[in-house]
């Protein structure tokens, strides 16, 4: 389907090195795969430090926009100190020997249009930021400090710990761990156990925050080359300190942990039923879609559905099914199912229509027509995909950083990556498939 697909012009879709004399940039991609629909032009960077940069430019703007991930988050806070990887996100952000003063940042977004954030996951944090187009080169050069020479200093530290405020995973396992901190965490069980925080501090950001395991994205009204010239010399200064992005081949979720059940009472009415499947991380297969072809027959909504049985009988009013990853490494597939009133008391009984279905796709095996009508419809999305031309252009640049560049992807795959599937491969939907068993379940009841 990749006819579907256009490429920036200027490039005729080929990589190059760099060609301005600059040694910073070891790579330009320009041929990244794009909707028709997206007027938008794309250039990918490896600059000499391996940090990794995805340039958007799109002369309409009136917000410009910048995104950096790091490739580590909350399962990689030392065990005893639950919540440094989130305390250190809060700490990039109050003075760099640059620009020292803590407030500098906001300071400057919130006189120029802009606003910014940053969050922490299992194994990523990202920062990014929105401003007035003109001013977009004064907020990247006291954003790219944060990343070159913070200051962590004693005083900051005091006063963001006081601002501060997954227990059935297998406790050998860093899934488990508390990964927001607060002061109990990060100031009286370390001072007790002899441990200075900002010193632990330091050194997970002088280990982690590494420019080869970084993706920058960055979005203006400039040129392609004017948005390169202003990243480039900013940029290369972070260090590269070759480390190994870290992954988590074993579940959290072992044999052991599965046949699991669990109910909870909510606040509000609530009533859902989730039947979850402990497996690998398939985002590497992203070409041929296992994941996209079980949960568009699981999720269908037509005649002879799971949906359909569920709702003829009065026990649901809606169903998901589909993958999720948990970090590097280990995912999750889900059926998610809004119960009736009835239904909370046939759980069993959904839960072996379930297991009647997930028994009939093993037995039929993978269809390659089922395949190419999701791959089919997929390309059609990304034929019309107009590049989230309705989103904040600071939501646009994150959730193409978030969704596109935080996994390995090749760059020319950076935007197309889930909806282009070439590959037909049955025997990745076969291994997904027997994953799907009562063996390797763990259920949640959720209602009054």
């Amino acid at each position: 389907m990749s006819s579907q697909a256009v490429r920036p012009s200027h490039a005729e879709g080929q990589n190059r090195p760099t060609t301005n004399g600059n040694a910073s940039v070891v790579t330009r991609y320009d041929n990244i795969v794009k909707s028709q629909e997206d007027k938008r032009d794309y250039r990918g960077l490896l600059l000499s430090n391996n940090l990794k940069v995805l340039l958007i430019s799109d002369s309409c703007t009136d917000k410009s926009a910048a995104a950096l991930d790091v490739n580590v988050g909350y399962l990689s806070d030392p065990e005893e100190l639950p919540g440094l990887a989130h305390f250190c996100e809060h700490m990039l952000f109050l003075g760099t020997e640059k620009y020292p003063e803590e407030n500098e940042y906001n300071k400057y977004l919130s006189e120029h249009g802009g606003s910014s954030n940053a969050s922490t996951s299992s194994d990523h944090t990202t920062y990014y930021f929105d401003v007035l187009p003109e001013y977009l080169p004064g907020a990247l050069d006291i954003f790219a400090q944060f990343f070159i020479s913070p200051l962590f200093t004693e005083s900051a530290t005091g006063r963001e710990l006081s601002a501060l405020n997954k227990s059935t995973a297998s406790p050998d396992h860093p899934f488990h761990k508390f990964g927001t901190g607060n002061r109990d965490t990060l100031e009286r069980v370390p001072r007790e156990k002899g441990l200075n925080v900002r010193d632990e501090l330091l050194k997970f950001h002088d280990t982690w925050y590494s420019a080869n395991i970084m993706t920058l994205v960055v979005f203006g009204r400039e040129s392609l080359d004017e948005l390169e010239s202003l990243v480039v010399p900013l940029f290369s200064s972070v260090e590269d300190r070759s480390v190994t992005a870290p992954t988590w081949p074993n579940h959290p979720f072992p044999p052991s942990r599965c046949r699991k059940r669990a109910y909870c009472v909510p606040v509000k009415d609530l009533r859902s039923l989730s039947i979850d499947f402990p497996i690998p991380d398939t985002r590497k297969h992203y070409k041929s879609g296992p994941g996209h072809y079980l949960s568009h027959l699981l999720g269908h909504e037509g005649a002879g559905s799971l949906l359909a049985a569920l709702k003829h009988k009065g026990w649901c009013n809606s169903l998901i099914g589909g993958t999720r990853i948990g970090a590097r490494g280990f995912g999750f597939f889900g059926v998610q199912v809004d119960l009736t009133e009835d239904g909370v008391h046939h759980v069993d009984d959904i839960i072996k229509m379930v297991f009647q279905y997930t028994s009939m796709l093993r037995a039929e095996g993978p269809q390659r027509w089922v395949w190419e009508e999701q791959r089919d419809l997929m390309a059609t999305e990304f034929r019309f995909k107009d590049a989230g031309l309705s989103l904040e252009p600071s939501q646009y640049g994150h959730r193409a950083l978030c969704i596109c560049c935080r996994y390995e992807f090749p760059m020319e795959d950076v935007l197309s990556a889930y909806y282009l599937m070439t590959e037909w491969r049955p025997d990745i939907i076969e291994e997904l498939l027997s994953l799907l068993t009562p063996e390797n379940v763990r259920v949640a009841v959720v209602a009054k």
